[in-house]
């Protein structure tokens, strides 16, 4: 979602906030953190095809049959919340222009009432793409689809937690949209099966989010999906968001594919890694530094809470929960120091290889 989404959910409670902390592992009162559980995100290996795909919200072509589907998405805190009542996947594929997306979202009552471009589509239902072409960098794109097809895309050059900026007309043109709805649409008289959405994005103009980054087989980006679902009433025949007794508007569920644990989708270091392959036969290189790299954006979000609580960035990492680390069985040290423009955190592994971030999220790996 957009910042109008990250705005909302600020406003839950401490507790909330204290059991996410909790449950991911964060122990303030042991300085050294001997051992932390740390979640790693899902994987996908996105396969290339040289068909021509109709971008009409259906999967009918046979070369989407080579695409593997998603495991079904979790809520957005993870297995500790309850399962969502909807199941929904999604495929992907690529080529030299597009990136390929369809969506199978269950629903019972697909409805939809956002028709302007650019508008905040996460007032309706809806499908959410959130893609980062290099993870050590800040800057990444978003798209939000509803059962209208109405898109907005954003470009985010920092996530929320560094202010940003935002460009919410960020327009990549020549982005495809199909949606299918195996029902009715916006017709609260009888009960619909699902909806699809499909989606062609243009490769390059992804790619040079990264300044001039290439693609091909053996890249690595980030990726996540989130569903906005809200929960609903009928009244005079339309579809209304459901209220408190005081008016106010239900919290809504938000259903993703690799699990963010916090009500933030502006967390890329928790989304999953898309690796792009040839065929399945293709040979998937990965970096193999997992566990540093969310061990970094554990303590990178230690470091802005305590400034968010103190005024200022930590010279010690004890303050941030310590310096020496087991996390899922691979032992990591860590170091912070300020600089003129904020801070610099490190963390290095047994062969010596660091992972350096700043204050603004960019990344820098040694050796």
């Amino acid at each position: 979602m957009g910042f109008y989404f990250v705005s909302f959910t600020m406003k839950f409670s401490k507790a909330l906030i204290c059991l996410t902390l909790l449950l991911t592992g964060c122990d303030f009162s042991n300085p050294e953190s001997p051992d932390l559980d740390l979640i790693i995100p899902n994987s996908y290996t996105i396969y290339k095809t040289s068909s021509p795909l109709t971008i009409d919200g259906k999967n009918e072509e046979s070369v989407w049959d080579k695409a593997e589907w998603t495991d079904p998405f979790i809520d957005i805190l993870g297995e500790i919340m309850p399962k969502p009542y909807y199941d929904t996947r999604v495929k992907m594929l690529w080529d030299e222009e597009y990136i390929y997306f369809y969506a199978e979202m269950e629903e019972e009552h697909v409805w939809g009432d956002i028709t302007q471009r650019d508008a905040v589509i996460f007032y309706n239902n809806d499908f959410e793409i959130f893609i980062k072409p290099n993870q050590y960098q800040p800057y990444y794109g978003e798209f939000e689809v509803n059962a209208l097809g109405t898109l907005w895309e954003l470009f985010l050059a920092r996530p929320y937690r560094r202010n940003g900026p935002v460009l919410d007309h960020w327009d990549l043109n020549g982005t495809k949209v199909g949606v299918d709805v195996q029902g009715t649409l916006n017709d609260p008289s009888d009960i619909d099966e699902s909806w699809s959405v499909e989606l062609a994005i243009p490769i390059k103009p992804l790619a040079n989010i990264d300044r001039g980054n290439d693609f091909g087989v053996g890249s690595m980006w980030r990726i996540n999906f989130s569903r906005v679902q809200w929960q609903h009433q009928i009244t005079d025949g339309v579809y209304e968001k459901k209220t408190d007794d005081q008016g106010n508007r239900l919290p809504e569920n938000n259903w993703v594919w690799t699990q963010q644990s916090a009500i933030d989708m502006h967390r890329p270091e928790h989304w999953g890694y898309l690796y792009f392959a040839e065929n399945q036969d293709s040979e998937i290189d990965k970096d193999g530094l997992e566990n540093e790299y969310q061990l970094l954006f554990h303590l990178y979000r230690n470091q802005l809470n305590w400034q968010r609580d103190n005024g200022t960035f930590s010279a010690d990492i004890k303050n941030l929960g310590g310096s020496n680390f087991n996390i899922n069985e691979t032992k990591l040290t860590a170091s912070t120091t300020l600089t003129k423009l904020g801070f610099e955190l490190t963390v290095t592994n047994s062969e010596q290889t660091s992972l350096t971030i700043n204050q603004d999220g960019y990344i820098i790996k040694t050796p």
